[in-house]
């Protein structure tokens, strides 16, 4: 292989030899030193190939055997460098092009993650980025050993990491860690308080004591199911125990909502006009030579299609993007009241749903409106049924009943 890559950039010629002593010819070219290969038999001769810069040997040779030389031709990387030599232009391109290609290949452009679940790909990503691998990264520049250390360093969750280069793209693969069990404290104590303010509906006490019932109006931060429990029978002496309280409590609570609509409007009516604009992008940063004209019009901008290009497997650092421009008019219109009432409670209802947890539901909404002269306003109250119930730590004697000191170590259920 080292040798054929020898002689086609040193070059070669092509020869036939004619004569009784072409076998004599050849061995005397060997004791020479003169490498010959693609020997065949071509009749009374053979046809062969020899190193550029042979002839006289081979001339010498063939003197001397009483063999007869015909050059056939001439090859390697000097015969093909020849045919160019009349075109400066399209040499020097063609070099251009193979240093272009040799120098983007020296970069980074691709970077794909593998094997990640719980960790996002995109912040696996964003660290290598600090880390100095990022497309456009110097591939000499980058120690796939040091990123596996600080990956795993950085992310507890994953186990294992492998970092592999293959031309210009780099694949990070991950095996993550066994999902922990998540354990429930049931040794700390801990109260159950009140996230919000309400009157209760209901509540079960899996442990604990509650101190709420059924219709009690609660205020944030009360306790509701307390950590404190007694131990004994009644009119004997009892001790207190305190344990993690658990258990759920539902309550109707209340949320203020405000919505405001203008009776006069402005909406888009799109013309059918349409404008497309091609965009080249390198390394990134957009290169917009063309753009449409529209002569003072409006438009939303539509991207119909944004490709990477790519030379087979090798991706360069162009993108190709087209682009539409749907050209609209602004035409005012007005709504009624009516139809501004009826706007505002659809905008006031999905309001409510948005604050809901999963657990809780909408029992009304109750809206007053205000007529202005350009405008409608909507204050509604939204009457809704939602769990109300958070764990926070209790300290032995002193906020097992009444709450105090319970704006620290508070965590949600």
């Amino acid at each position: 292989m080292f040798l054929a890559l020898w002689y086609y950039f040193r070059g070669y010629v092509m020869i036939k030899v004619n004569g009784f002593a072409a076998e004599r010819f050849m061995n005397m070219l060997s004791y020479r030193g003169v490498y010959l290969w693609d020997v065949e038999s071509n009749g009374a001769g053979v046809r062969l190939k020899a190193p550029m810069g042979s002839m006289d040997v081979l001339s010498m040779c063939a003197e001397k055997t009483g063999c007869r030389i015909e050059v056939q031709g001439y090859g390697g990387f000097p015969a093909r460098a020849h045919r160019f030599k009349g075109r400066q232009v399209l040499t020097a391109g063609i070099m251009l092009f193979a240093a272009g290609l040799y120098l983007l290949s020296s970069f980074i452009w691709v970077i794909q993650v593998e094997g990640n679940e719980r960790v996002e790909s995109e912040d696996i990503l964003t660290y290598c980025q600090e880390l100095g691998l990022k497309p456009a990264a110097w591939k000499r520049g980058v120690d796939p050993e040091k990123i596996t250390k600080e990956l795993l360093i950085q992310f507890p969750d994953i186990s294992w990491v492998s970092v592999g280069l293959k031309g210009t793209d780099v694949t990070i693969k991950v095996a993550e860690t066994i999902e922990k069990t998540e354990v429930v404290d049931k040794e700390t104590p801990c109260n159950v308080i009140a996230t919000m303010d309400g009157v209760v509906l209901k509540i079960t006490a899996e442990r604990g004591t509650p101190l709420v019932k059924e219709g009690d109006v609660v205020k944030k931060g009360d306790v509701l199911i307390s950590s404190e429990v007694l131990i004994g029978l009644e009119g004997e002496e009892q001790h207190a125990e305190y344990v993690a309280a658990e258990g759920t409590v539902t309550a109707r609570v209340w949320e203020q909502l405000t919505e405001e609509l203008p009776l006069t409007y402005e909406e888009k009516l799109y013309t059918g006009e349409t404008k497309t604009n091609k965009i080249l992008s390198f390394w990134g940063k957009d290169a917009d030579f063309i753009h449409p004209s529209l002569e003072g019009a409006d438009a939303d901008v539509e991207v119909l299609f944004d490709k990477e290009l790519a030379l087979g497997d090798f991706k360069v650092p162009i993108s190709l993007k087209k682009e539409q421009y749907n050209i609209y008019t602004l035409e005012k219109k007005s709504r009624t009241v009516d139809e501004a009432k009826v706007a505002l409670e659809e905008m006031l209802r999905k309001k409510t749903e948005q604050c809901l947890s999963p657990y809780g539901t909408i029992e009304k909404i109750e809206v007053h409106y205000e007529e202005y002269t350009d405008c409608v306003r909507a204050k509604g109250q939204a009457v809704l049924t939602e769990r109300i119930d958070e764990k926070q730590k209790a300290e032995k004697g002193r906020d097992a009943v009444d709450g105090t000191d319970r704006e620290n170590d508070t965590t949600g259920q």
